[in-house]
């Protein structure tokens, strides 16, 4: 299982490669970067809140369940700090009782909408700084939750210098937070 993901973060890395804007002449292509993180084992909640910590401008978040305190905690710190923090959740997960950490958040400024047009709003990604040279993508199967960390086999991709795969990831973003109702 751990080589299939291994593949899979290879073929991904590789797609980026192909993705990139071609330079302009004399110019070297800039090389995406792309980590990849496993649970158990790594400290996937760790790697997560300290790219929240790095945001200077966005975090904007998509989630279909939400427990872990450590991120939640990131991303209350990152609000109060003055950066744009939005979160798109799934709506259904919410009145279940499956994403109890979203009114602390929005009491620590996390602008917050709730996706309800889905079966499931599935979408696991953390999308920092978006628009700007920094921007760094997170995303993969990891649940923001503490038994995504703990009891489960998880993983994360983290993608950085890749203008391209941001901008489709904001876009996404942006397209979800439209469709979807403000938390009250």
């Amino acid at each position: 299982m751990r080589r299939g993901l291994a593949l899979l973060a290879l073929g991904f890395a590789t797609a980026l490669a192909w993705a990139q804007p071609a330079p302009r002449t004399g110019e070297p292509a800039a090389a995406a970067r792309v980590e990849a993180y496993f649970t158990p084992g790594d400290d996937v909640a760790r790697v997560i809140s300290g790219r929240i910590d790095a945001a200077r401008r966005t975090v904007q978040v998509q989630a279909y369940l939400f427990t872990n305190r450590r991120i939640a905690a990131a991303l209350a710190k990152a609000a109060r700090r003055g950066v744009a923090v939005e979160l798109v959740a799934d709506a259904r997960q919410h009145e279940a009782g499956g994403l109890p950490v979203l009114k602390t958040l929005d009491r620590a400024g996390v602008r917050i909408w709730l996706a309800g047009d889905f079966a499931a709003f599935h979408n696991k990604v953390v999308l920092v700084d978006a628009g700007t040279p920094a921007a760094v993508v997170v995303t993969g199967s990891f649940n923001f939750t503490q038994s995504a960390q703990d009891r489960n086999a998880e993983n994360v991709v983290v993608i950085s210098a890749s203008p391209e795969v941001t901008g489709r990831f904001a876009r996404d973003f942006e397209r979800h937070r439209a469709r979807a109702s403000r938390l009250q």
